[in-house]
């Protein structure tokens, strides 16, 4: 799901700024691609991809994933294990 969410993404983007599909790719904090605006991009584009994809939304805009907004998004690795926590929590919950 995330790399399809890159590959929208990229489109947004200029080609020398284009994310790689890699786990390791830096997104936000010091080191990060991203800027405010691509940063809120690419939260709507993987809130509306896993709605889509995985038939469950998931938010990423409230108090608790914001306040660990480096952490979360720190790399597309990271995003990813925050969603798959995300999912385990609702399945579970």
């Amino acid at each position: 799901m995330l790399f399809s969410v890159i590959d929208e993404l990229n489109q947004l983007r200029p080609a020398q700024d284009h994310l790689a599909k890699d786990l390791d790719t830096p997104l936000a904090g010091n080191n990060g691609r991203l800027d405010s605006a691509g940063l809120i991009n690419l939260i709507v584009l993987v809130e509306q991809q896993a709605a889509a994809e995985l038939g469950q939304p998931i938010l990423l805009t409230d108090d608790d994933t914001m306040s660990k907004v480096h952490e979360v998004f720190n790399t597309l690795g990271s995003l990813a294990e925050y969603i798959d926590l995300l999912l385990n929590e609702k399945r579970d919950g």
